[in-house]
């Protein structure tokens, strides 16, 4: 499940460290170092984040959880293949 955001001073992000343990790690083995941004909130330096955006597009992109493939698996409706199309064609 997606994590809610915070936002301050207009910028979305998320904690990497207020991920579940699952998110955490493969966001870490998976996402560039580059995306990671350390926020300054009220005087606290928060070290490890990614805006909300990068997070969103990792998560609809990349991350898979187990439960959702078998949830996914369960629930999808079969694809419909080779329907029959009546034409009139002459030769």
């Amino acid at each position: 499940m997606k994590v809610n955001s915070t936002i301050y001073k207009g910028i979305e992000f998320v904690e990497i460290s207020a991920l579940p343990n699952e998110q955490k790690t493969s966001l870490m083995q998976t996402v560039s170092p580059d995306l990671f941004i350390k926020i300054l909130v009220d005087g606290k330096l928060m070290p490890r984040c990614i805006q909300y955006k990068d997070y969103e597009e990792w998560y609809d992109n990349s991350y898979r959880p187990t439960e959702s493939k078998e949830q996914s698996n369960a629930t999808a409706v079969p694809e419909t293949r080779g329907t029959k199309i009546s034409a009139n064609l002459q030769i």
